[in-house]
């Protein structure tokens, strides 16, 4: 089985403005419409079974209608949908439990599109909050390509790994996008999950066996980032890394840390 555990999808208005912004002809898709028609499509062309979907709350006015459409994804069979806090929201727990009551159990965090700090006060008391009902914690790693600034860097993620050991921590993008010496020196091999998308189709060979032969196998987890990226051409990527823990990679690994 395979999980990409790194997707986005909108309500149409929004993904048609979401994709909307990325110039015709770019790298970068869009590779599908961007809704979750178009995402699930996408995965049957590109013989991906599951898919966590990452939904995020860019203010704390937005925390209910992000979850209640992280809900309505749920009767999509073969998506996984994750619900968001934002730190500044008055009732991050009562939205955590809701989550939960619908069997969602994970939360997305961007601190550059949610415009707070990823290590504050308030940032930690969301995440001791997540850590506390178990939720799995993806945050995005590195620069972002629409967002000038470093809000999400590896010396900052390193920091929430030291502070939350035993939670169930993602980082994104290998935890370091456009950041990579950092993201060696930092993160890998240190006890949290880091997905690899947007993130192999940067690298050289050397740089790719280097995480694969320092990173703990059971702690990488496949990852296309699409709508901005071809999963038929990452899963294809994916399949020819020289290592002995293909399965997991694909999909093994995140249907443990998911208890599918």
């Amino acid at each position: 089985m395979v999980v990409d555990f790194h997707t986005h999808c909108y309500k149409p208005l929004l993904a048609k403005k979401a994709t909307s912004l990325i110039e015709p002809g770019s790298p970068y898709g869009p590779y599908y419409d961007g809704t979750a028609e178009g995402l699930t499509a996408s995965m049957k062309a590109s013989g991906i079974d599951l898919s966590v979907v990452l939904n995020i709350a860019n203010s704390p006015m937005s925390v209910r209608a992000v979850n209640d459409f992280a809900v309505e994804l749920l009767s999509y069979p073969q998506l996984i949908p994750f619900g968001s806090i934002h730190p500044a929201y008055s009732d991050n727990e009562g939205e955590i439990n809701r989550l939960r009551e619908h069997g969602i159990k994970g939360l997305k965090f961007h601190p550059y599109y949610q415009r707070t700090g990823l290590v504050t006060k308030e940032a930690y008391k969301a995440y001791e909050l997540g850590a506390k009902h178990d939720m799995v914690m993806l945050f995005h790693g590195g620069h972002d390509l629409k967002v000038p600034g470093d809000d999400s860097n590896p010396r900052l993620l390193r920091q929430i790994a030291d502070d939350f050991k035993g939670a169930k921590l993602v980082f994104a993008h290998l935890g370091g996008w456009d950041c990579w010496d950092e993201c060696f020196k930092l993160l890998i091999g240190r006890d949290v999950y880091l997905d690899t998308s947007f993130a192999f189709m940067f690298l050289t060979q050397s740089q790719i066996k280097f995480v694969l032969d320092n990173h703990d196998p059971k702690k990488l987890l496949f990852g296309t980032d699409g709508p901005w990226t071809s999963a038929a051409n990452e899963l294809a990527e994916t399949k020819k890394l020289p290592t002995p823990y293909l399965d997991e990679l694909l999909g093994g690994n995140a249907k443990t840390l998911l208890g599918l």
